[in-house]
């Protein structure tokens, strides 16, 4: 058995906790078989981060490359999630797999609100978005990852739906330049 690097096990761990979520999340939601489609594929992404041999170049064992099969299974994952407009807040939560690995969080656009409201609105869900990657990336406890990623899952499908509302509240008529 080959002994997957540091940052391809944690990989692994956050591909597993989160197929673990969007399963639990399927059942009573209308995209049911997408979700089920996301946690087969980041339940395929996790066992290959742990079994694809790293690469070694003269000596030295490569840590920030993701393995083939498991870039193939989150793209798949991801791509499933955008085509789904309740549940394409996960593809920025799937972003967090790799995190460990590429060391880049997920970023949204910056959504311009009219409204002060909506800009503090915003402001807090990127700061509590912020946050939550920060305690993430310090946790080694799964039951305190499991309860993060869900965490994240939450505020990304909130900042998608705020996002909406910008959009909404931007196309008024009161609310474009003269």
């Amino acid at each position: 058995m080959i002994a997957a690097t540091h940052t391809a096990q944690l990989a692994a761990d956050r591909a597993r906790t989160l197929a673990d979520i969007v399963r639990d999340r399927a059942p009573l939601n209308p995209a049911r078989n997408a979700l089920l489609a996301i946690a087969a594929h980041l339940g395929a992404s996790a066992e290959a981060f742990e079994t694809d041999e790293p690469f070694v170049i003269e000596g030295v064992t490569v840590t920030n490359t993701i393995p083939a099969d498991a870039a193939v299974s989150l793209h798949q994952a991801q791509t499933i999630a955008e085509d789904n407009p309740r549940i394409a807040y996960l593809r920025h939560v799937i972003d967090y797999v790799t995190a460990p690995i590429t060391r880049r969080l997920p970023e949204h656009p910056p959504l311009n609100p009219v409204s002060n409201q909506l800009a503090r609105q915003e402001s807090g869900l990127r700061t509590r978005i912020a946050l939550a990657a920060h305690d993430l990336d310090r946790t080694t406890d799964p039951t305190t990852r499991h309860a993060v990623l869900a965490n994240l899952a939450d505020l990304h499908r909130s900042f998608n739906r705020l996002a909406d509302a910008v959009a909404v509240d931007n196309a008024r008529p009161c609310n474009r330049p003269a």
